[in-house]
Formats: structure tokens, sequence, C-alpha cells
């Protein structure tokens, strides 16, 4: 109640004594109401605004996690790699006395390949949101020894993050590898990788409902998996999966055809210079000659690495080229490997030849900084590498 003048109290009907306030109390009371009355309603405004906010945050990262999560399977050469850094080729008759330790360590196309995609997934996860497809995991399918060998080959690329689907048989195949200031000279034994055949892999995994590509690694060195790759390449295409392929150098220098019979099963051919001309027994230095060869083989994209001078991609309506970060030659073993993981990386989950290229230059210019090609790179070593192709 108000009475008007001063405030006071005033008996009820029942005779109770009820509280007199001033008008202008009141008043003020009434209007002091309207005003947080008002400030609710605000408040619950701009909360209403945050949340849809947040909302429409979540729900952009909660698509982009609901993206069907898909493995890499590298299938191909494992081997045990010793890294003698060289100066110059040793004579017979002579010893050569190297500054440097020698390292041994796990190699083989294949399997660096797999340690520099593993290593990109696990340091890169937040790359790329707008990508069609998202990969969480890298398997290695090949045949280890059941020697010393073998058994230290197994256990270092385990503790590199790799899922290792390998039975052990037999000597490991061994490397080694004289790293010269420009270039390398191999010496090996093949044991293991030679013998690598289609029973020695697990087909429910390798053609899983989560496989998303498929990377045949050292065409030439796995002999003994020649004649199943037509078949795995169409039960892979089958899945759903895509394929790629290396075809690493003929040491028996034959170059047979039969990989060009089976380019059109492929979705990316990835190659070196030298490679390109002589699978396709083109003259040196014909890369144009030699990728009209592959196209007209209805493989659907070539790539072509270069060296210093970058990399060049191709299809049948289409030319790319990139180049690659100039860098301080450590070791050129695996600069290859880290460019196949790379292309890899970058076109499989979005489909886009040109991030390929840069991945792939970024990756073997930062690979050729450091010894041998097994070493997960650095993330930093390949933004920086990034950031100037």
């Amino acid at each position: 109640l108000g009475c008007g003048r001063g405030c006071g109290a005033a008996p009820d009907a029942g005779g109770n004594r009820v509280e007199l306030r001033p008008l202008g109390a009141l008043r003020a009371q009434i209007r002091m109401s309207a005003h947080d009355a008002t400030l609710v309603f605000a408040s619950a405004a701009v909360g209403a605004a945050v949340t849809g906010l947040f909302a429409l945050h979540w729900s952009r990262r909660e698509r982009a996690t609901m993206q069907p999560k898909k493995s890499f399977h590298i299938v191909g050469d494992v081997y045990l790699d010793m890294i003698a850094k060289v100066s110059s080729l040793p004579r017979y008759n002579s010893d050569t006395l190297i500054e440097k330790k020698i390292e041994t360590q796990p190699g083989g196309s294949a399997l660096n390949t797999a340690v520099q995609l593993e290593s990109l997934i696990r340091t890169r996860r937040r790359d790329y949101t707008h990508r069609q497809m998202r990969f969480d995991r890298c398997v290695l399918h090949s045949l280890v020894g059941d020697d010393l060998y073998g058994r230290m080959v197994a256990d270092r690329v385990r503790k590199t993050g790799v899922i290792l689907s390998a039975p052990s048989a037999g000597g490991q195949g061994v490397c080694v590898c004289l790293s010269g200031p420009t270039d390398r000279a191999f010496v090996s034994y093949r044991g293991t990788v030679e013998r690598f055949c289609e029973r020695d892999i697990d087909r429910s995994l390798l053609l899983s409902r989560n496989t998303g590509h498929v990377h045949f690694a050292a065409y030439y060195e796995c002999t003994g998996l020649q004649p199943a790759m037509a078949k795995l390449m169409s039960a892979a295409r089958a899945c759903g999966a895509t394929v790629s392929l290396v075809p690493q150098s003929d040491q028996m220098g034959e170059w047979n055809a039969k990989l060009l019979e089976t380019v059109h099963l492929l979705d990316v051919l990835i190659c070196n210079e030298e490679e390109a001309t002589a699978m396709t027994h083109r003259p040196v230095g014909d890369l144009e000659g030699a990728i009209q060869v592959v196209l007209d083989r209805n493989c659907p994209l070539i790539v072509i690495t270069r060296g210093a001078e970058g990399a060049i991609a191709a299809t049948r309506e289409q030319r790319w080229t990139q180049r690659a970060r100039a860098r301080q030659v450590v070791d050129t073993t695996g600069a290859g490997d880290a460019f196949a993981a790379g292309f890899l990386y970058g076109w499989c989950q979005a489909r886009d030849v040109a991030l390929g290229l840069q991945f792939g230059c970024a990756c073997g210019a930062a690979a050729v900084g450091q010894m041998g090609g097994s070493h997960p790179i650095d993330a930093d070593e390949i933004n920086q590498c990034m950031s100037a192709v």
C-alpha cells in the first residue's frame, strides 16, 4: 500500500497491522522491476545468440569428426638399412675411412613411406577441415625375417606407431647404402623382400571397409608379389579404395612391360625421372614422351619427382608444376619415399593434386636434411619447407 505521505502502519480488516509505504517509493520499485525484467530478457537474448553460435561451431566440428575415418595401407619392401656417409665410392684393395658413424635403421620404400605417413597423420590432425576423407592410421604389409635383423626391424617399426602386418620367415632383407654428397649406391641382400608374396598378406585387413587407400611400393623389388598385384589392385578398388604405385629401380635393368599393363588399375603412378623414361622405354630425358605412354595406357594421373627441381603431375586434361625448397643435403636416402608420403597425405584427403604436390615437395625437401629415410620428419621442418614452395 502507498499512503502518499510518510510511511507507517495501519490495521487491516482482521485487526492486523500492515506496513504502509510511500507512493513514491512504490513507483520507484515498479520502475526498478521493469528495468530488471528488461535486463533479464536482454541477457536471455544474448545467451540464446551465444548458444546458437556455439551450437553452429560444434555442429561444424561434429560434421568434420563424423567424416569416415579411413586407413592407409602400404604394401611392399622392408629392409634393414646400413647407411655409411662417404665422400666417394670405395675401391677394391683399399680401406675408406669415414667421419660419421654408420647408421643402422629400418628402411625400404614401403617402410619409409609408411613411417612418414603415420607421422603426418599424428602431427597434423587439425589440417584441412574441408577434406573429403579423414585418415587415422597407417598399416604396413610385408614380410620380415625371423632372425636378429628381422626382429630389429619389427621392433623399430612398431615404435613409430605404424601397424605392422608381416609374418616372419627366413633371412631379413638388408641394404648397405653408401650415401655420397649428391647421390648414393646400394649393396642389397633381398631375402624377405623378394620372397614376399600374396600369401603373406592379411586380406581381411588390407581389404576392410575402413581401407581408404592402398599404396604399392617398390614394384620391381618385390618380384614374388608381382604376379598378384593386378588382382590386389582390382580388389582394393572394388572396396572403394584408391590405389597408387611406386615402381622403384629395376636392378636387373629389364624394366619389363608387365607394369604398364597394370597402370589402368591405378589412381596415381609416382616415379622419378629415370624410372619414368626407363619403364616406358623412352630416351633419357624424354619426360613428355614417358607421360604420354602412361596416359595412353589409361592411368588417370602420373606424378614425377625431379629432385631439387621439385615435381610435375599430369592428366590428359591438365599439367601441374611444383618447385621444391633448396636445402643443404645431409642424405638423399628416402627423399622419394617422403615425397610419396606427403603427396598421398595431401591428395588422398582432399583430391587436390596441387596440395599433394606441395606436401610432397615439402616432405622431400625436409627429408634430405636428416640421415636415413625412416626417421619421422619433424613437423616444423615440413612447415618451413611448405612456406617456401
